[in-house]
């Protein structure tokens, strides 16, 4: 897509009292029940869209409303397109293929040409309503397409159908309709046209009398005057605008869109958004339309939300910029979530957007190819950005087996208490996607086998090889690999060339009663960093797994639901305590 908004500034409306955000082409809006996303897409509709609001609108009463967008992508190729009174209207105000716009309506406003549209200008101000400008900007961007949650699709139906959500999806992609028959059709509308206009050649005898009655009443009256019936044909162009489908379900019999419940009213709506995507695909289009949607996922089937998430992806690359409100995950998919705007709202701040995925990848780790772990990591759980809280681990068996086990111990799946558990796939993963997630304003926890107080702790300053402990501990390890039990690599346990693994090493080094006490320590320091600690090496040990496999794994769940979690693990106090620190943090 050649030119889209890619800035958002909206203060004073609704909830909305101070919000700005970074928009792509293709933007989930993903926050809680009343957080005001549908907010935001009404002020992105506004922008481009010439109506009066109303006072209920306005967030402070007797503040303005203020909404600005800066759109890019206005290159040369954009220009050339416009007709030469709208590019001589807004080449002007280009800037690096730049332009900003911003719209305002004061608390006095009575009508819509007391709303002030203004243009930034190089010049460094913003120009109030410059001459032709909002013509020329609907060129780059026609009026908007609102689909709102269902509550408000019976009376969306009940519109103008130029003004309706079917009516505008029709329009849009009945084109090629119009072109093909426009000629045929015109010439139809001419025949009527003649027949019922005041000027028509072949106008109907009855229509004739009626007026030479009427125009003898009139004589009367006011001489000099006189009067023909006149009936307005609409043109092919306003018949499509007007459209609106009918049902049909097996009996033949046609039935208004409204006769429906609302899964067929949505079936209906994202079906045609769908063929919008195929008829628009691989076409040139030298307008971006917006397509602002309400939870395009509601009343669809799983399979069918996917379907409707690519069509609208597909639309986003062909001339339309999508900008949709989801409750559901199967809405973002891994490579996107970079880009989806978390919304929130508080008492003080109203609806605000907390950072992108993308925005904290680049303040943590600026250097792209160390964001593509992170990112995958983060971006595979799309219920990240769902979650109240994120649990960090580094291994699969906390991924199998801690959900079933927080649900023993809390009576709660991680779901209902708003946690999403994450696999990063490293131990040397968890602080940078601490971080990154601490810039996303998500609060974050990390559950880490004992190795990593050896790795990442000393790493990133959480523990330090002049504590006491550390001191300890690595001295335990190296009578140990005289001892011939382990091989040591730079001071710590290795795989190569070692009678045992690594990951057995530290556990033998745990069961240890000397170093209990200093991997306690080790526990505590780390737990103030909101990171967790298995302090017999890794969860296996305190479960009393013997293997990492999808068959001990599912033993290990029969086991807990039929003997219990308590006589199930080899040490039910610490698997106890880690599901309580979850739930409590």
């Amino acid at each position: 897509m050649s030119h889209y908004i890619t800035k958002l500034s909206v203060q004073n409306f609704k909830s909305c009292r101070d919000l700005s955000v970074d928009l792509t082409e293709f933007v989930p809006l993903v926050g809680y029940n009343n957080a005001g996303k549908s907010n935001v897409l009404s002020a992105l509709e506004w922008l481009f869209k010439d109506r009066l609001l109303s006072s209920s609108d306005f967030n402070d009463p007797v503040r303005d409303i203020v909404v600005e967008g800066e759109i890019v992508g206005v290159d040369e190729a954009i220009l050339a397109r416009l007709d030469v009174k709208h590019r001589r209207s807004i080449e002007g105000f280009v800037v690096d293929e730049k332009i900003r716009i911003r719209r305002t309506q004061s608390p006095d406003a009575t009508k819509k040409g007391d709303i002030e549209l203004s243009v930034y200008h190089p010049g460094g101000e913003y120009r109030s309503n410059p001459a032709g400008i909002w013509n020329a900007i609907k060129q780059l961007f026609p009026e908007p397409i609102r689909i709102a949650a269902m509550d408000n699709a019976a009376e969306d139906a009940t519109k103008a159908k130029t003004t309706s959500t079917i009516g505008k999806l029709l329009a849009e992609f009945c084109t090629a309709v119009r072109q093909k028959n426009a000629g045929l059709i015109d010439r139809h509308l001419g025949a009527i046209s003649r027949r019922l206009g005041a000027d028509g050649n072949r106008r109907l005898p009855e229509l004739n009398t009626i007026d030479n009655s009427i125009n003898t009443k009139i004589e009367e009256l006011f001489p000099g005057i006189s009067l023909k019936l006149h009936f307005e044909i609409p043109t092919f162009e306003e018949l499509f605008k007007s459209g609106t489908v009918k049902i049909y379900e097996g009996d033949d019999v046609a039935r208004d869109f409204t006769a429906y419940g609302h899964g067929a009213q949505r079936s209906v709506q994202m079906a045609l958004v769908r063929h919008l995507a195929e008829v628009k695909r691989g076409i040139d289009s030298p307008t971006t339309t917006l397509l602002l949607i309400d939870e395009p996922e509601l009343y669809l089937h799983p399979f069918a939300i996917e379907q409707v998430r690519e069509a609208l992806h597909t639309l986003s690359k062909n001339g339309y910029q999508i900008v949709f409100s989801t409750h559901s995950a199967q809405m973002i998919t891994a490579d996107r979530a970079q880009h989806t705007l978390l919304i929130r709202k508080t008492a003080d701040q109203g609806t605000y957007a907390r950072k992108r995925l993308q925005d904290a990848l680049n303040i943590v780790l600026p250097n792209a190819v160390a964001q593509s772990q992170h990112l995958f990591a983060l971006s595979q759980s799309s219920s990240v950005l769902f979650a109240n809280r994120v649990i960090l681990t580094e291994g699969k068996t906390e991924l199998r087996l801690l959900p079933h086990i927080y649900k023993l111990v809390s009576g709660y799946t991680l779901g209902q208490h708003q946690l999403a558990m994450v696999e990063t796939g490293s131990v040397d993963s968890i602080s940078k996607t601490l971080s990154v997630l601490h810039e996303m304003d998500i609060p974050a926890l990390a559950i880490v086998d004992l190795d990593y107080a050896f790795r990442g702790g000393i790493r990133n300053g959480f523990i330090t090889l002049l504590d006491e402990p550390m001191i300890k501990l690595l001295a335990m390890l190296r009578q140990m690999e005289v001892d011939g039990i382990c091989a040591l690599n730079g001071g710590l346990p290795t795989s190569s060339n070692s009678p045992i693994s690594a990951a057995k090493a530290f556990e033998l080094l745990a069961a240890k009663v000397e170093a209990v006490p200093y991997i306690a320590e080790l526990h505590e320091k780390l737990l103030d960093k909101n990171i967790w600690l298995w302090k017999s090496g890794a969860i296996e040990a305190h479960l009393g797994l013997a293997d990492k496999s999808e068959a001990v794994w599912a033993a290990f769940k029969i086991s807990a639901d039929t003997l219990g979690l308590e006589a199930s693990c080899a040490d039910f106090a610490s698997v106890r305590d880690l599901s309580n620190w979850i739930g409590r943090v």
